[in-house]
């Protein structure tokens, strides 16, 4: 290397910082540039630059404070997690050596291991688990609820665990199960789908819990009734469901129509239920009469009327209102 070359290196590499900030001249910028086209041992220097600025070696130091501090944090919650598990067996274990030495049965012994096993949801598997921490906490729950249930039915003589359990798990399907659903990683034709699944598995629940109440009384005329009501109520909640969600157009069509479904469900579902559970043809629509607020009949139909009235327009407004901007007329 001659003596200009390691001149102008030593100029370049001075410059390099400045370069590196965007902090220097054009004209400084455009001879650092030319130099380091030429220059292996300048482009070496200021890759090494680029790799060890103050910048980068925080950012590492920080992510190595913080992955300390996290894995500090997860020892001591396994810790608290574990204190409290043992400190849960204690009155599972009294309870096993006090029902074993008085001659009874393990009947209060396994209602307070399903009971410990319900708090330790609630507590230890929150703590010991690393990840989908509330599924798990979810579904180790209603296991526990379940065995409650199950345990204390075998204690009154059994027949009435399924009947417990599936208004229960139906009850809180409705709640729970699409926040489960959507921390659940699912096959990849599945994983769009994570909504029709939830509205799948709530009707299934819900005709279920229908048959096994009137079931278990024997009351089958009720269950058909049951299932009338709820068929009517289901047909108007899926018809809002998939055109909300898989109806190919704008939002302002989809409202329409949604509101459009829910005026008329409103206004004929009571005539619909009416007619396949007592056979009776009647509109209560047809009832109406602004001049009588006195008849019930009267009041219902001048309600339904008012409704209809108001959805539809509410109904078309939207609808014109999705097609006019559609066509860029808005």
């Amino acid at each position: 290397m001659n003596k200009n070359k390691f001149q102008e290196c030593e100029i370049v590499q001075d410059l390099l910082p400045l370069y590196y900030d965007d902090a220097c001249t054009q004209a400084s910028k455009e001879f650092v540039e030319q130099h380091l086209a030429d220059c292996e041992k300048c482009q070496k220097t200021y890759a090494e630059l680029k790799n060890n600025t103050f910048d980068t070696l925080l950012k590492k130091e920080s992510e190595s404070v913080l992955e300390r501090h996290a894995k500090k944090e997860r020892n001591a919650a396994y810790k608290a997690g574990a204190v409290i598990a043992l400190l849960l067996l204690i009155p599972i274990v009294i309870t096993f050596f006090v029902s074993m030495s008085s001659g009874g049965d393990l009947g209060v012994f396994a209602v307070l291991t399903a009971s410990m096993l319900l708090v330790a949801a609630l507590t230890v598997v929150p703590l010991m688990s690393q990840q989908k921490r509330f599924v798990k906490s979810i579904l180790t729950g209603i296991l526990a609820l379940l065995a409650i249930f199950f345990f204390v039915d075998r204690m009154n003589g059994g027949g009435e665990f399924v009947l417990w359990s599936i208004p229960t798990i139906f009850g809180l399907s409705i709640v729970l199960f699409p926040l489960v659903i959507r921390n659940l990683t699912l096959p990849v034709v599945l994983s769009d789908k994570k909504a029709l699944i939830t509205m799948v598995w709530d009707t299934f629940w819900l005709f279920l819990t229908i048959f096994e109440v009137c079931n278990h009384a024997g009351d089958m005329e009720g269950m058909r009734t049951g299932y009338i009501v709820a068929i009517v109520f289901m047909v108007g909640i899926w018809l809002i469901f998939l055109t909300a969600r898989y109806l190919p157009v704008s939002v302002w069509i989809k409202s329409g129509l949604i509101v459009g479904i829910i005026s008329i469900w409103t206004v004929f579902a009571n005539d619909v239920c009416g007619y396949f559970i007592e056979h009776k043809k009647q509109l209560t629509i047809l009832f109406a009469d602004f001049s009588n607020w006195t008849d019930t009949d009267c009041v219902n139909g001048n309600i339904f009327v008012l409704a209809l009235i108001l959805g539809g327009g509410i109904s078309v407004a939207l609808f014109i209102t999705g097609l006019a901007k559609r066509n860029g007329k808005i």
